[in-house]
């Protein structure tokens, strides 16, 4: 029994010349110009013949329809396609001549499709894009890798993405790991001695409880390590100190701090 494509069906006002019955026996109207114009292939060779009136494809109509949503330029947002889907999709696009760069470009309805699995599923979704190759989609990706342990990572993970981007992604936690431990060593500056608080007063109101404190905070650093978490452990140290100036200067080197961390690169971006 065949079934209409909810999208690709016949029209008047833009007829097809091209009829394709899918593997689970779906009916496409298409248009020979439009496929030939965006494949490199004769669309798998099967428009070598220009009196190609009607053929089948081995895919089932769920795969070909997003291989004719890239085709068109249309939105596939409405079929909400899942990663797996979308796998597929990368890996027979090339058998129809298409290039996968430009509907995985950003901006493209496939970008956005693609990066917003990776808020649910950052690690699967980064493997895919880089096994394609997709580097804008990886840079991207890798954002929401940050907070993904890499004991996470599988080998299978590791022989999909490819060496250079598994590289990549392991340079960014350690590189993260590394620039905390930088940005927490410096203790905050001193003020102007007073008669209250004197360089001496400072070093063991000041210097010692930030060494000591940053020094118990290295052995926990991850390369997604909240703010929240760095205000619990260095906050305490303003309570601590009986000097107004002090709690100031302690108070300015965590804001410092939680502004150079946010800011620390957080992608695999060159």
């Amino acid at each position: 029994m065949l079934s209409m494509s909810a999208t690709f069906y016949p029209r008047e006002d833009y007829p097809g010349d091209l009829f394709i019955i899918t593997a689970d026996n779906v009916y496409f109207v298409l248009h020979k110009r439009i496929l030939l114009g965006q494949s490199n292939n004769n669309f798998r060779g099967y428009l070598i013949d220009p009196n190609t009136q009607s053929l089948s494809v081995p895919e089932p109509s769920t795969l070909f329809n997003l291989i004719l949503h890239v085709i068109y330029d249309f939105d596939p947002t409405i079929y909400k396609p899942n990663l797996s889907l979308i796998s597929e999709l990368l890996d027979v696009l090339p058998l129809y001549g298409i290039d996968i760069v430009p509907p995985f470009s950003e901006g493209q309805h496939f970008f956005k499709i693609t990066l917003d699995h990776a808020l649910s599923s950052a690690l699967k979704t980064y493997t895919l894009v880089c096994k394609h190759s997709l580097e804008v989609l990886a840079v991207k990706c890798s954002q929401y890798l940050v907070s993904v342990p890499l004991h996470h990572l599988t080998n299978e993970h590791c022989i999909s993405m490819g060496p250079v981007y598994l590289r990549r992604l392991v340079f960014l936690h350690l590189g993260r790991i590394e620039r905390l431990k930088i940005l927490l060593r410096p203790p905050p500056a001193g003020h102007p001695p007073s008669l209250l608080c004197d360089a001496l007063d400072q070093r063991s109101r000041l210097e010692k409880p930030w060494r000591d404190a940053t020094n118990e905070m290295c052995w926990d650093i991850t390369a997604d390590m909240p703010l929240s978490r760095l205000q619990s452990m260095l906050g305490p140290l303003v309570e601590k100190s009986t000097c107004g100036e002090c709690q100031m200067a302690i108070k300015e080197r965590i804001r410092k701090l939680f502004v150079d961390w946010t800011v620390t690169k957080s992608t695999i971006q060159d």
